[in-house]
């Protein structure tokens, strides 16, 4: 891709999300920057985290996601017991409602598969890695996140 320039794994992870993961979001309804996103209902917003693992190597990153969704009256109880939290910002540990990592969501044979981490290698191509990451989200966590929103 960028032959002459060397990326380490926090570099190439970055560049991912904002050239394949964001606008694949955003076509599916998202709005939002670096690695949260969020869509809005009459009563509820919903997020899509990115959370990139703790360790990883200067070659590689590991990362999931994880979905939440809360009702604005909720939001806004937790604005005022809590006025710090920037306004808007929805995060997994201040979700009062419902939240989960897309291994929870995605199933084999009815069956959610638990854990579900994606690992980014520096250098290699991302298309179809980001593509997989987009799939779950639009097969699995958006409706899931709907169900919710309804």
């Amino acid at each position: 891709m960028e032959s002459d320039i060397e990326r380490n794994a926090q570099d190439w992870f970055r560049f991912m999300v904002d050239t394949n993961l964001a606008p694949g979001l955003r076509a599916l309804g998202f709005f939002g920057v670096g690695r949260r996103f969020r869509i809005e209902g009459h009563r509820h917003w919903g997020e899509v985290v990115v959370e990139q693992a703790r360790s990883f190597t200067l070659r590689a990153v590991r990362f999931t996601v994880h979905v939440g969704v809360i009702s604005r009256d909720e939001w806004a109880e937790q604005l005022r017991v809590r006025p710090y939290y920037p306004a808007g910002e929805v995060t997994r540990t201040q979700i009062m409602g419902w939240n989960s990592p897309i291994g929870e969501l995605v199933t084999v044979a009815g069956h959610p598969i638990g854990e579900l981490w994606w690992e980014l290698e520096v250098g290699h191509p991302f298309e179809s890695l980001a593509r997989e990451v987009l799939t779950a989200v639009r097969e699995f966590a958006l409706p899931a996140m709907r169900d919710r929103m309804a």
